[in-house]
């Protein structure tokens, strides 16, 4: 397995620069994604690592060894791509051993390797299948299971479940999470969907505009975001965010109406947020703030109710989805608990 080190890490194209200065660190054995939205850089830094795309400057080490300036091949690395990219012609066995083959393994190897991956995978019986005959789940497991038989030193997946349906993408999640536990070894894996970050990953990397913006553990960056960027794209449904400003103990929101929470507020606050699940419905005339329904969504388990602010904006609370006493232009009021804001500067970076 493998320790992968990025060393101020920068990509330009021409002029543009899509990574600036990227410094990580990846453990041994770790499950680290690299999380964001369209255009953030996270495919461009997973293509670094792999060696697909050339440094501008920096390095890039693997147990130690400086790799910046080797070819794909010569990394032992392996890719699982969005699309499964499988020879059509060949058959599951043929797929899985081709660069194998290619590398002029033993033939008994060969079949030791893909027999025993196939086994994980449990693609078995349709070693003797072509791609056109299986599902896309076992098409992206065959895409994987070409990937292990090469026993890289690291696996890397560039959204590797977008091309499949929802079910799919939740049973293909649960294969990747055991298949990391099994093997041990360290991924990277890119996703453009946060859920797929908070459910599979050990350490997330949050990129936008080409920045590494906070790491850290599904967790610590749901409960401590770093900056408003951090704390509006993990979770969902979104963080809560409303602009204030402290006025002693109290704070006082754009269309000028107060909270006093009976505690010190810090000088510099200039934003507050809160989780749906931490701003409480309450009868109208109560509470902090007060709005008016505008959509209730029932999703079975939980219940979702988007309340207008007037000039605020909206806010989303999360309820039981046994509720059922909420709706539609119903007037309420909200009730927040100074401990459960989190608190960001002017500049949205958070200051506790």
């Amino acid at each position: 397995m493998a320790v992968i080190e990025l060393r101020d890490i920068r990509k330009a194209f021409g002029a543009v620069e899509v990574i600036g200065r990227a410094n990580l660190t990846i453990d041994d054995g770790a499950f680290v994604i690299f999380v964001g939205p369209s255009g953030s850089g996270k495919s461009t830094l997973l293509r670094l690592v792999a060696g697909l795309e050339d440094a501008t400057a920096g390095q890039i080490l693997i147990d130690g060894a400086d790799v910046t300036h080797l070819g794909p091949a010569e990394r032992q690395l392996s890719m699982v791509f969005q699309s499964y990219a499988l020879y059509p012609t060949k058959t599951v066995r043929q797929n899985m051993s081709f660069g194998l083959e290619v590398a002029r393994l033993p033939k008994a190897e060969i079949k030791a390797r893909v027999d025993g991956v196939a086994d994980i995978l449990r693609l078995g019986d349709y070693l003797d299948r072509k791609p056109r005959a299986l599902s896309g789940g076992q098409r992206q497991r065959v895409a994987i299971g070409r990937a292990i038989v090469r026993e890289p030193v690291a696996f890397l997946f560039d959204e590797p479940l977008s091309n499949l349906d929802a079910a799919l993408r939740v049973e293909m999640r649960i294969e990747i999470a055991k298949l990391h536990q099994r093997l041990g070894a360290t991924m990277i894996y890119v996703t453009h969907d946060q859920v797929e970050a908070m459910t599979l990953a050990d350490q997330i990397v949050v990129l936008d505009k080409g920045a590494i913006q906070q790491v850290g553990t599904p967790m610590e960056l749901y409960q401590r975001p770093a900056n408003l960027f951090v704390a509006q794209f993990i979770g969902s449904p979104k963080m809560n965010v409303l602009a204030v400003r402290p006025d002693g103990s109290a704070l006082v929101f754009a269309d000028d109406s107060r909270a006093d929470f009976g505690m010190p507020v810090p000088p510099s606050l200039a934003h507050i947020g809160f989780r749906p699940e931490e701003v409480q419905l309450l009868p109208a005339g109560q509470g902090h703030l007060q709005g008016k329904v505008e959509v209730v969504e029932r999703l079975g388990s939980d219940t979702f109710v988007h309340v207008g602010l007037g000039a605020l904006g909206i806010i989303t609370s999360r309820m039981p989805g046994n509720v059922l006493t909420i709706s539609q232009g119903q007037p309420v009021g909200l009730g927040l608990t100074m401990t459960q804001l989190h608190p960001f500067s002017r500049d949205g970076i958070r200051l506790s």
